[in-house]
């Protein structure tokens, strides 16, 4: 059969995971609120399977609830700060991988159509636009805003539905966290591995990239020989 989309999976896959810097984000969270360090940092995690569901629908929200949580009321200057911080640091992570951009340049060329799969967090849709990602993408479909994240079978319907195709003639390329891509075939799409030489799959997360017996590509280019291709299976 010929494929007539593509979806992609974000971190990972057309981005880097997210950086290792991230303990100096928190850090720095910490600083601008006035807060301990030590206590912030694991509330601030704690809240993670809640901002990629929904449950706060802007960054002041997130910020304001772990505050509340440790009974701290730092100034609205200070919240704003802190937002500032959380969002260079995501915007930072969101620079394309190497031939990602040229990637989808060609797929939409060859009229494919292309989507986007994340579990993300608020800040991604709200940044969204000013990636060169924005005007490549058909229709991003985000966890926070969908309130149910991979690998919940409803998320890859959605993003099929959304693109206008069927699951049966959509390709998914992810880096396998928290079983997406078994997932994904299971919900009838066909999952593809990306793992490049620099990926090094983290304990837990990305315990079906170790395990994977699917198709495997080591880079985004080989995206579009498979769609060249009459199938995988």
């Amino acid at each position: 059969m010929n494929y007539s989309a593509v979806i992609f999976d974000l971190f990972g896959t057309l981005v880097d995971d997210f950086p290792s810097s991230v303990g100096e984000m928190h850090k720095e969270l910490a600083l601008a609120l006035a807060v301990p360090y030590e206590q912030f940092i694991p509330l601030w995690s704690q809240t993670t399977e809640m901002r990629i569901t929904g449950a706060f629908d802007t960054v002041e929200a997130n910020i304001k609830y772990v505050c509340d949580i440790m009974n701290v009321h730092p100034r609205a200057e200070q919240i704003t700060k802190a937002v500032e911080i959380r969002m260079k640091y995501v915007r930072q992570a969101l620079q394309p991988r190497p031939a990602a951009i040229d990637t989808l340049t060609q797929l939409k060329t060859h009229t494919h159509k292309t989507g986007l799969l994340s579990n993300c967090s608020i800040e991604i849709p709200i940044l969204w636009q000013e990636t060169a990602f924005a005007n490549l993408i058909d229709t991003p479909t985000f966890s926070c805003r969908a309130h149910f994240k991979k690998p919940d079978p409803r998320i890859y319907h959605l993003a099929c539905e959304r693109l206008g195709v069927t699951p049966d003639s959509c390709l998914y390329i992810a880096d396998g966290e928290n079983y997406e891509l078994a997932a994904a075939a299971n919900a009838g799409l066909h999952a593809v591995l990306i793992r490049t030489r620099s990926d090094e799959p983290n304990s837990g997360l990305h315990q079906e990239a170790r395990e994977w017996q699917g198709v495997t590509i080591a880079s985004l280019p080989e995206v579009l020989q498979l769609v060249k291709r009459e199938g995988l299976d």
